[in-house]
């Protein structure tokens, strides 16, 4: 058994949406099996992306579930089962898609995590965030799929003015995402990242950019010493004070690691928070629109 564990909770805020477009899972298990967790962003503007991101994020739940009951397997094969659940998520919502029970012109963003032996791995596709927050310093480890990504770098080579890139109509654009046709790209590492006690993993929706790394590093710094949950709840606190005018919806999970002889608290919610996205997706099967309204 690892040395490590990992203490999981989530948090959402609407933000002056009219419906949560984010779906998550947190889930981390007491006998040394794998931290799970989930984050899809629904494409917003789009109808429907609540649905797409509850199939992406339920589905991808199932297929990881289940693979990492086979410990050895999984660690072996991460990668591949990675993206086979994440082919399995993107069929299924084709087949919703082409039987009408959600638009065609939708989908969403992805981050799926696992912590096992005290080793992250990931998925990602599109443009939410992949964090860990270790001695006092933040670092993104996700490729993001956007053409913000593209602006910034041509900031850093010159070939843009910072303000410009900034303030380009485009910055928001995803380059990838998961619309039940081909993914563009997918960010799926062959190698996994050693985790250390207090590191504290974040994944977050686009809805936290208001922040910015540094009010994200600072909040952590504040929030270290707590639980999972309060840290979760401290980061949306956070944007909520912003009062933006247009806040998109944002949705954190944080994985925290600590010594195995530490007791874990909050797994509880996780496990609530996973059972909220199965039932929405069964109801989401059983009449789309009672979801939807």
């Amino acid at each position: 058994m690892s040395e490590l564990i990992a203490q999981t909770a989530a948090a959402q805020t609407i933000g002056t949406r009219d419906r949560q477009e984010d779906a998550v899972v947190a889930y981390a298990s007491d006998d040394g099996g794998p931290a799970l967790a989930i984050l899809s962003d629904g494409m917003g503007g789009h109808d429907d992306g609540d649905l797409a991101s509850r199939v992406i994020a339920s589905e991808m739940f199932s297929e990881i579930f289940i693979a990492a009951a086979r410990l050895g397997t999984f660690c072996d094969h991460a990668p591949q089962v990675f993206r086979a659940a994440l082919n399995c998520a993107n069929q299924r919502l084709s087949h919703h898609i082409q039987a009408g029970r959600i638009n065609k012109n939708t989908g969403g963003t992805l981050i799926c995590a696992t912590v096992l032996d005290g080793t992250l791995r990931w998925l990602s596709v599109g443009d939410s965030w992949l964090y860990v927050f270790r001695q006092g310093q933040l670092t993104q480890l996700n490729e993001t799929h956007s053409f913000a990504r593209q602006l910034d770098q041509m900031v850093e080579n010159d070939l843009i003015d910072a303000q410009a890139a900034l303030n380009h109509p485009d910055r928001n654009c995803l380059t990838s995402a998961v619309t039940g046709s081909e993914i563009p790209k997918v960010d799926c590492p062959d190698r996994g990242y050693k985790l250390a006690p207090d590191d504290i993993v974040i994944l977050a929706s686009d809805g936290i950019d208001i922040l910015g790394p540094h009010e994200v590093r600072k909040s952590l710094r504040r929030t270290q010493a707590k639980s999972s949950a309060k840290i979760a709840r401290s980061l949306l606190q956070t944007v909520r004070a912003k009062d933006a005018a247009d806040q998109d919806n944002s949705s954190v999970i944080v994985i925290k690691m600590q010594r195995a002889d530490v007791k874990r608290a909050g797994n509880w919610l996780g496990l609530r928070q996973c059972w909220n996205t199965i039932s929405t997706q069964a109801r989401t099967w059983a009449n789309p629109e009672r979801v939807r309204t």
